[in-house]
């Protein structure tokens, strides 16, 4: 009967060499047991067992040259087994004579024998299999019997597998493994012809979904060309409605803008107008305490709307991203004496204590002139909520590469809804000071929308009457 006619001779060929590596890992075993045998003074034995080892080197080494020279040649194979039986039967008879006989009959054997018969599988050859099971049964009752006198008779009452009976089950244990391994070849052969027969469906299930495929791919390419137009009408109604979301924002802007510009910058000029055109009219009769105090009413309404006009540019900026920070280290007690100096005409007029108990060692990495304009605009709002003869404190620190400076005032104080405003532009309010002080509302806008480019946080905690606190928290490193 002929066994696995769907393997090609380059199968068998791997087979060979795949005994050949474990031929390479059984000698180095070999080795080590004839260094055992050297180094326990049986000289002779130990001699035997390495010429023995290196024909089996020499053999193993000239293998390959032979399956190159004759094509994988069948009968190569069994030469091959053969030569590996015959070679181990000879080592095991020679280390009878050092170990006790009764290593013949027992697990070295029986071991060395079933991984030689395993082995004959990979030749992918069932016949082979047969021939090296029966001729592993011969070599191991040759070498049982050839020992046989040498053992002890005591053994065979202590040891059920030391006498002839041992040798009958250990060939029956051989056979029966040589048969189990000749149906490895046959059930493989079974598992690839049944997976020819799937394959064969397979290919034929293929074809028609090949076509059906077709079909598919007809109908998908005219699903995409429909798809594309589609998402390209969305994209380009997308692009409209972000210019016209664009447009409206400008138009806001520009809204907002001259709204401010229109109301409360105008209130400031038509103070400063119609003082000046009064010290005009009236300078002569008018004493120098009657002059002072309406020069000093025109600085400080030439302030408000300075302080107006320079919101109103951030702003803008901020709204066409041409607002772009330069982070450097800023030194926070320094600059809150800049600005609390700056509106010294406001917090003095209000009779307002300022407190700036900051260490000089505190900074922040950010922008020198966003930081001052946060800060001026949360001293001035400050200042602007605050009644007379009230207070505002500064106070700052690092913590943890961070920098966190607080604004505590004791004015009018906001209730919840105002705060959750006070950073909206889209619900910017200018409320009236205690002093009926006017701004743009932009103030704590432009605030927030800076101190997010700085990469920073500022929120605030007020109570009607009870004061308002702003925390802003800046990093201290870029």
């Amino acid at each position: 009967m002929r066994y696995h006619s769907f393997l090609s001779k380059e199968d068998s060929a791997w087979g060979e060499q795949e005994v050949i590596r474990f031929r390479w890992i059984l000698i180095a075993a070999i080795l080590v047991l004839i260094a055992y045998i050297f180094l326990s003074g049986k000289i002779e034995r130990g001699l035997i067992s390495l010429s023995l080892a290196l024909v089996y080197i020499f053999y193993n080494s000239i293998i390959n040259l032979l399956l190159k020279k004759f094509d994988n040649a069948t009968w190569i194979r069994y030469v091959s087994s053969t030569i590996d039986v015959t070679i181990l039967s000879a080592h095991i008879f020679n280390y009878s004579y050092f170990f006790k006989p009764i290593a013949v009959s027992t697990a070295p054997s029986l071991f060395l024998y079933a991984i030689l018969i395993m082995l004959s599988v990979l030749r992918y050859d069932g016949r082979l299999v047969i021939f090296t099971t029966l001729y592993v049964v011969l070599c191991s009752n040759i070498i049982y019997f050839a020992r046989y006198t040498d053992i002890d008779p005591y053994l065979f009452t202590q040891v059920a597998s030391a006498g002839p009976e041992g040798a009958f089950y250990r060939s029956v244990y051989f056979l029966l493994m040589g048969y189990f391994m000749f149906s490895i070849p046959k059930m493989i052969n079974r598992l690839v012809e049944r997976q020819n027969d799937v394959n064969k469906e397979r290919r034929e299930i293929e074809i028609k979904l090949a076509l059906e495929t077709q079909k598919r791919e007809m109908a998908m390419q005219n699903l995409v060309m429909e798809q594309q137009l589609s998402d390209q009408l969305n994209h380009q109604k997308q692009v409209i409605q972000d210019q016209n979301k664009s447009l409206e924002n400008l138009v806001a802007t520009k809204d907002k803008l001259f709204s401010i510009i229109g109301h409360d910058l105008r209130s400031p000029l038509c103070v400063q107008s119609s003082l000046t055109e009064y010290l005009l009219h009236d300078f002569n009769n008018l004493d120098k305490e009657d002059i002072l105090e309406n020069i000093y009413a025109i600085n400080k309404t030439a302030n408000n709307a300075l302080n107006m006009l320079s919101n109103l540019i951030d702003w803008s900026k901020s709204q066409s991203n041409n607002l772009a920070p330069i982070a450097i280290s800023v030194n926070i007690k320094q600059k809150i004496h800049d600005v609390i100096d700056q509106q010294s005409e406001a917090w003095k007029s209000k009779n307002i204590n300022i407190k700036n108990n900051i260490e000089k060692s505190v900074t922040a990495f950010a922008d020198d002139h966003m930081i001052e304009a946060v800060l001026r605009n949360l001293l001035s709002n400050a200042i602007k909520f605050t009644p007379e003869h009230g207070v505002v404190k500064f106070s700052a620190f690092n913590t943890d590469n961070k920098c966190i400076i607080e604004i505590n005032d004791t004015g009018i104080g906001m209730d919840s809804c105002q705060i959750q405003n006070i950073f909206k532009s889209n619900k910017a309010i200018s409320s009236l000071g205690t002093n009926n002080e006017k701004g743009t509302g932009l103030g704590l806008i432009l605030c927030k929308e800076m101190i997010d480019k700085n990469n920073g946080d500022i929120s605030v905690n007020s109570s009607p009457l009870k004061g308002t606190k702003f925390t802003v928290t800046l990093p201290t490193q870029g």
